[in-house]
């Protein structure tokens, strides 16, 4: 036998006593050293509690039981990590090369805690790493997981939840084998919960390959689902993803993913999710707020400081009392959390100031048809514009009784007590549609117009109106109004009987004009006219808005005879919310015991004297009160144009 037989032959035997050696080597004498690896790698205790065993191959199969992981010192469970049994396998050549490669893992009965402290620090936060070289994860072939179990805690947001997670077999329909979630706990102070199933774990890592999802959450009263794929997984990119989102209160969200929205009633919306970069896109979506119907597109941009709301949105039936979250007024079937006191009007509830900052916008807003129970609206038309703490409606337009209420409203939140200017035009009312259920045909044809320019300052509505500086007026030129109404104003009692008698009709109005002049809430009357060819009414006093007073006093002065008028002038008294019409009983009473004691003394000859109405009043210069009311408040006289005649058939 030659040297080099017996040098083969001995290698050979020394490789077989390696092989032996290393089949029946107790592999748990590497504890020790592993365990020290890992705790200097973390800065943490890890332990393997169990036996550890590898099977030799290509792909060398590894077994650990029973692995512990110290947690941090301040956190409140003793491990963050904790596994029954780890089952892998280790690609060999890239080991021989000094990189970690995983064909395979399974891993059962896993406990991980994760949490954060008071501070904001993580508990996967480990010992100090070179920032120059990150390390990086392995990667993984593919993973499974039998009863895991994921735990987060965040006492400073409120948040102690719990994750149940277990890896499937794919059933009929789905491409690969499935993780299904199940979970429950606090998210953010409100009981929460969250059922799923999604595609397996490692294919997220994919960012060609479409990643399965179907989810429904709940946080308090608000629930969301989402079901479809990722198309992007790495980039959460979403095209093919429906999401419903339902609640009872939109303004909920706020502290849920810090979109600040309004107060609303009970809502319900469906549509497309979407995630690029920092843009979170709502898109096509549709649903129900309160009573109102609501669709469009809505975005977040988190890039931006603050953040960045683009919306726009649409109602074909819109019923007001679901806008009154934006006004701090009753929203829906829940009142607001500071209602106006039982005889006030206007909203006592704040603005949300911190919403208000947190984020900028641009939201378009249309609603094609509104449903109010008193007020003549027709169609709604705003833009909102939100940048850094100020805040503008330009416009904020009404379709109102036939003509336009045209707004533009700009709004400062930079301050504690926010400083609002509003300039509100009427253009081409109609009188009659003002009024639409008024009884003796009161009013017909005619249109009004006007103006008013306020500057305020308060965090509420009432506020606002109590502290209002500046102009307002409003004017018409032309229309008609019920003659038995003017003789009711001046308690004309014989005319007014003759036209119930015979049938009320229309007379021809010359003028109504009216202009205010406001001072810390003051409305104060500067003039008050209604004229027509038979009475002139004339008024005084003033609404006081800090306390909702209203304090008004109407004069009618008959142009014509009558035999019997009281001349009683009409006091309108009372609040916003429960005004009174009252006539002046001073005056009444004298007229009529007057006419009493002559009638007695002339055996009811005189009786009619006191009350014998001759009508001097002077003709009221119309012409001169309307240019003088455009004027000051800079109505144009297309804003009072009178209605086209119709056409007769």
């Amino acid at each position: 036998m030659s040297r080099l037989q017996k040098c083969l032959m001995g290698v050979a035997a020394f490789l077989v006593m390696v092989l032996i050696a290393v089949q029946f080597l107790n592999w748990n004498l590497l504890k020790p050293y592993i365990e020290r690896r890992v705790s200097n790698a973390t800065g943490r205790t890890f332990a393997i509690n169990g036996d550890l065993d590898v099977k030799l191959s290509l792909h060398p199969r590894v077994i650990v039981n029973e692995m512990v992981l110290g947690n941090a010192e301040w956190a409140r469970d003793k491990n963050m990590a904790e596994i029954g049994q780890a089952d892998f396998r280790i690609s060999l050549f890239p080991l021989l090369a000094g990189r970690l490669s995983f064909p395979s893992m399974a891993l059962s009965r896993a406990a991980i805690n994760l949490e954060v402290s008071k501070d904001g620090t993580p508990n996967w936060k480990f010992k100090e790493q070179d920032k120059a070289n990150p390390t990086e994860l392995p990667p993984i072939g593919s993973l499974a997981i039998d009863q895991g179990v994921a735990k987060y805690l965040n006492s400073a947001i409120k948040t102690d939840v719990s994750i149940k997670f277990a890896t499937r077999e794919p059933t009929a329909g789905e491409p690969e084998s499935m993780v299904d979630v199940s979970g429950t706990g606090t998210f953010k102070g409100q009981r929460s919960s969250i059922n799923g199933t999604g595609g397996a774990l490692l294919s997220l890592r994919n960012a060609e390959r479409p990643y399965p999802i179907k989810a429904h959450a709940v946080i308090g009263t608000t629930t969301a689902s989402i079901d479809g794929v990722l198309i992007d997984p790495l980039n959460l990119k979403g095209e093919q993803l429906k999401f419903t989102l339902a609640g009872s209160d939109m303004a909920q969200l706020f502290p849920l993913i810090g979109v600040p929205l309004p107060p609303t009633p009970a809502y319900k919306l469906a549509g497309k999710l979407d995630h690029t970069g920092d843009v979170w896109t709502f898109s096509r979506f549709t649903g129900t707020v309160g009573h109102s119907d609501l669709a469009g597109d809505f975005s977040v941009d988190r890039g931006k400081s603050p953040q960045f709301i683009r919306a726009d949105l649409i109602s074909k039936n819109l019923d007001m009392a679901d806008l009154g979250g934006f006004v701090g007024a009753d929203r829906g079937d829940k009142p607001a959390s500071a209602p106006p006191p039982a005889d006030k009007l206007l909203p006592v509830e704040t603005f949300n100031l911190e919403k208000l900052r947190s984020a900028n916008a641009d939201v378009k807003f249309k609603g094609a048809h509104i449903v109010t129970q008193k007020l003549p609206l027709g169609k709604m038309e705003t833009h909102l514009l939100i940048k850094d703490g100020n805040v503008k409606l330009a416009p904020l337009n009404f379709s109102v009784a036939g003509g336009n209420l045209v707004t533009q409203i700009e709004m400062d939140a930079r301050r504690q007590r926010i400083a609002t200017r509003a300039d509100i035009t009427a253009k081409g009312l109609h009188l009659d549609q003002l009024i639409p259920n008024a009884k003796m045909s009161a009013v017909s044809a005619g249109t009004m117009g006007g103006r008013a320019t306020l500057s305020m300052g308060g965090n509420s509505l009432s506020q606002m109106f109590g502290s209002a500086n500046g102009d307002a007026a409003l004017i018409m030129d032309g229309g008609t109004i019920s003659e038995l109404l003017l003789r009711a104003s001046n308690l004309d009692i014989a005319n007014g009987l003759a036209r119930l008698l015979g049938g009320d009709r229309q007379t021809p109005i010359n003028c109504l004009v009216g202009t205010f002049k406001a001072v810390e809430g003051d409305f104060k009357v500067q003039t008050l006219v209604l004229d027509t060819s038979k009475v002139s009414v004339h008024g005084t006093g003033n609404v006081m808005f800090p306390a909702e007073a209203v304090n008004v006093h109407l004069v009618a002065k008959s142009k014509g005879f009558s035999l019997a008028s009281l001349r009683g002038p009409i006091n309108i008294g009372g609040t916003l919310k429960n005004p009174t019409f009252r006539p002046e009983l001073g005056g009444v009473l004298a007229r009529g015991g007057l006419a009493v004691a002559i009638g007695l003394a002339t055996a009811g000859i005189g009786t009619l004297i006191p009350l014998l109405e001759f009508g001097n009043e002077k003709p009221t210069n119309c012409a001169a009160l309307v240019q003088e009311a455009k004027t000051a408040s800079g109505t144009k006289a297309s804003d009072i144009a009178p209605r086209p005649a119709k056409t007769k058939r």
